[in-house]
């Protein structure tokens, strides 16, 4: 009877592992790639791209984070990490997803700079592509602000994990260190581990520890108001 019961077990256990890893492809975690949350501001001097973690904007604080810094007069347009990152991309394919999302927010918001953002799996994502940025965007960038990102970077989300244990497929630490004209902010929990944020001390990034470990207590208000916090003294005359 126990041998029974602990084959059930280990099969419900695969089968919600199963579930978890094609959980994007599935849509359980949405279907919408873009999701836009407004400001009151009709003609906002900046706006914000803000690409969520791996379980997107229905689970998790990412929803709350954007429409934080939405309050705050910054209009946020959002990318579901899990719907577009469903499937295994090229690197030529995540640039292009970021690129785009950048053309997207200054075409819908009529803004003229950008504040780059990412949570977590959008956070790693963002750290890859943001030293090779096209060239005709680099300018519109104010300001690049990463919340959670890990140093070892996959081009799926996966809310399982199970992807994220092989070779990874970007290691954007080097190339972020020496990233230049570009204002950074990196957030992260002071009882996590292997998070890019404290490598990056030593350099132009300000790096902020925040209480908790990856999941930073489950604050919002406290990410938010860090994260804008430290933009604003980076970028005085940026309007956030």
């Amino acid at each position: 009877m126990k041998t029974r019961l602990a084959i059930c077990f280990a099969l419900l256990l695969a089968g919600l592992a199963l579930c978890a890893a094609n959980a994007p492809r599935l849509h359980l975690l949405g279907a919408d790639p873009v999701r836009l949350f407004p400001a009151r501001s009709a003609h906002p001097a900046i706006a914000a791209v803000f690409l969520s973690g791996d379980m997107g904007f229905n689970f998790g604080i990412g929803a709350d984070v954007a429409e934080g810094v939405a309050a705050r007069g910054i209009p946020v347009v959002g990318v579901s990490s899990p719907v577009v990152f469903a499937r295994h991309h090229t690197r030529a394919e995540v640039d292009a997803v970021v690129a785009g999302a950048v053309r997207l927010a200054l075409a819908r918001t009529g803004a003229q700079r950008v504040v780059l953002m990412g949570q977590s799996y959008g956070a790693d994502i963002i750290a890859t592509t943001a030293p090779d940025l096209p060239p005709d965007l680099r300018p519109r960038i104010a300001a690049i602000a990463l919340t959670v990102p890990a140093q070892d970077v996959y081009f799926r989300a996966d809310p399982s994990g199970l992807a994220y244990l092989g070779q990874p497929d970007a290691l954007p630490l080097p190339r972020l260190r020496k990233l230049e004209g570009i204002p950074l902010v990196c957030v992260y929990g002071l009882q996590e581990s292997g998070s890019l944020c404290p490598a990056l001390t030593g350099t132009s990034a300000r790096v902020i520890g925040l209480p908790g470990n990856h999941y930073l207590d489950h604050d919002p208000g406290r990410v938010v108001a860090a994260m804008l916090g430290a933009l604003r003294a980076a970028v005085p005359g940026a309007g956030i």
